[in-house]
């Protein structure tokens, strides 16, 4: 017989059960989910800061060697725990044309700000341009 107790002590079919069993692993996966988006804006966060490093040390943004350092670990740990090495290099690819993106905004948020152009003039990217203009104490449209 396919049935247990449920919460109230009534009889649950196999098919309450598995959709009980079911939201739980959906709420432990958004839980999960929650934590990777989380650390994807941290580390977004952080490459901002180095950014603003590179930027006033005039240190070139593209960092070949970074890049591949970065995707070889990714490579190595895809290999240890038996996952995708393709999937975790288009991951880290994705991760990586975000961060460049990021960063060309903060070049040209001290472009404008070191020539006084308003931050309504950046683009498309307004709001994070925004952002990173009053970051850097630059001019915004506020």
């Amino acid at each position: 017989m396919n049935e247990s107790m449920g919460d109230k002590g009534q009889m649950l079919g196999g098919s309450d059960v598995g959709e009980r069993e079911l939201a739980d692993l959906r709420a432990e996966l958004d839980g999960i989910d929650d934590r990777l988006l989380e650390d994807v804006r941290a580390r977004i966060e952080v490459c901002t800061r180095i950014a603003h490093l590179k930027q006033r040390y005039t240190i070139p943004v593209m960092q070949p060697r970074r890049v591949g350092a970065v995707h070889e670990h990714a490579h190595r740990y895809a290999l240890d725990h038996d996952l995708s090495p393709q999937f975790l290099h288009d991951l880290y690819d994705l991760l990586i044309s975000e961060t460049c993106r990021v960063e060309d905004l903060i070049v040209v948020s001290e472009e404008l700000r070191t020539n006084s152009v308003p931050a309504e003039n950046a683009g498309p990217d307004r709001a994070l341009t925004e952002r990173i203009a009053a970051d850097i104490g630059g001019p915004s449209t506020d």
